[in-house]
């Protein structure tokens, strides 16, 4: 059982909190509105009660509150499933046992979400890139 909680999930398999990312077609080629989806991505984090000093079993809430989060948040993404017949650039790979296609999942510190936070809103609110 995993101790983090997903926050946000991109995917078609109809638990996602919003369709499945477009599939890259290369690094050559524009994204266009009506390109392919499938994959998935997902942030995850660890609640409270998943604490590594919180972890005392049906224990009341500690006097003072629970302690400050953990401050890691997971990010992973699954390309299509590599037995997709529309997988044409061959981008799905093979590791999913569940038929979601290759996988990476990495952890992040609150400094790199920091920055991850910043450049994501640069990237919405510019004019410009």
């Amino acid at each position: 059982m995993s101790i983090f909680a997903s926050w946000l999930y991109f995917a078609d398999d109809g638990h996602g909190n919003a369709p499945a990312p477009r599939i890259s077609q290369g690094s050559h080629v524009s994204p266009a509105e009506d390109n392919r989806r499938g994959g998935r991505l997902e942030l995850g984090v660890i609640p409270n009660h998943c604490h590594p000093d919180v972890r005392f079993g049906d224990a009341p809430e500690p006097e003072g509150g629970w302690p400050l989060p953990v401050e890691y948040l997971r990010l992973g993404l699954g390309g299509p499933a590599p037995d997709d017949p529309e997988d044409a650039d061959g981008t799905g790979g093979a590791d999913g046992a569940d038929g979601t296609g290759s996988r990476a999942t990495v952890i992040l510190d609150r400094a790199q979400v920091e920055l991850l936070h910043a450049t994501l809103t640069e990237w919405l609110n510019t004019d410009r890139r």
